[in-house]
């Protein structure tokens, strides 16, 4: 799970420090979910969406584990 969050946090962080040239700085907010036994793929999925409005919702631009 830790080398899945500093993946994420590479990803957010380059997008942050480089910027486009038609709309100037981007931000990227992540959600990160670690598929257990007996999960399906739906219910990874809709734990790291959950992950990401969490980060949404703490202030944007930030990488947000799922919480287990």
């Amino acid at each position: 799970m830790s080398g899945a969050m500093k993946l994420a946090e590479r990803i957010r962080a380059a997008v942050a420090d480089s910027p486009f040239k038609d709309v100037g700085t981007v931000t990227v907010s992540v959600g990160v979910a670690e598929m257990h036994d007996g999960l399906t793929t739906k219910t990874l999925e809709a734990r790291a969406d959950e992950a990401l409005y969490e980060a949404k919702k703490a202030g944007r631009n930030r990488v947000q584990l799922a919480q287990s």
